[in-house]
């Protein structure tokens, strides 16, 4: 007799949980994890985090890191690279060079590796060298290391923007499997 109320409870489970699922679909953009914040330029689209516990370089470097022998790498069709941003400023050097103190002050002292990316038209705001120049100032220029770094620093240019990380991976985890 409880063998025939097993499927049951667990067919209604997974109802619940469907319907769960559904209605966290259906709500407004105050309850996802995530906001679509659309592509700012051709091919890159940006995703926010809604939660304060969801910093981007820590979600990168879980879900594309290393692995143990064991485990799944993250793969996707849709996603060439992943680059998180963990501060943004305006496109500026003064704001960069502010962003640059408190991003980057945690991690003096340790081993670093700049990885720089300007995404159309973003070369011409802050450029490789003004991203090193900060680099060097903050953790020091002879901290830099390119073979074997402890956090890669990641800036990302954008007409609209500049953003910077420290990611304790190598940028080669960056990117991403589709098979």
């Amino acid at each position: 007799c409880a063998a025939d109320t097993k499927p049951s409870q667990s067919a209604d489970s997974l109802h619940a949980s469907l319907d769960a699922e559904l209605a966290e679909l259906r709500s407004g953009p105050e309850s996802r994890r995530f906001l679509s914040v659309g592509m700012v330029c051709k091919q890159v689209a940006f995703l926010r985090a809604q939660s304060e516990t969801d910093v981007p370089s820590r979600l990168a470097a879980k879900f594309l890191g290393p692995r143990s022998s064991g485990e799944k790498r993250f793969l996707s069709r849709f996603a060439d690279r992943v680059l998180p941003v963990d501060g943004s400023s305006k496109p500026k050097l003064e704001e960069f060079s502010r962003l640059s103190q408190d991003a980057l002050g945690p991690h003096v002292g340790r081993p670093w590796r700049l990885y720089y990316e300007a995404f159309r038209g973003g070369w011409n705001t802050v450029s490789k060298e003004d991203a090193m120049t900060a680099c060097k100032k903050v953790l020091g220029a002879d901290n830099q290391s390119v073979s074997e770094p402890e956090i890669t620093v990641i800036c990302t240019v954008s007409p609209r923007f500049v953003g910077l990380t420290a990611i304790e991976i190598d940028a080669d985890y960056l990117r991403v499997e589709d098979e």
